[in-house]
């Protein structure tokens, strides 16, 4: 399998219009609420995420020994 390389924006131009609106758009409504509610809003995400992970994340399953 070969690596893949992440090619990085080096400037603002090097990222599409319809990006820079997206993000513009996510920082306008990010920067809405205080640290506080923030946070609170980043501790919900975090709990949903290793929710979803542990109801369908990869199961671990015990190994046996093979004789």
């Amino acid at each position: 399998m070969t690596s893949v390389k992440i090619v990085y924006p080096k400037t603002l131009k090097d990222i599409p219009l319809w990006r820079q609106r997206q993000i513009a758009q996510d920082i306008r409504w990010f920067s809405r609420f205080s640290p506080v509610e923030r946070l609170r809003y980043i501790d919900q995400e975090w709990e949903e995420i290793q929710e979803f992970i542990n109801r369908f994340g990869l199961k671990k399953r015990g190994t046996r020994k093979r004789s």
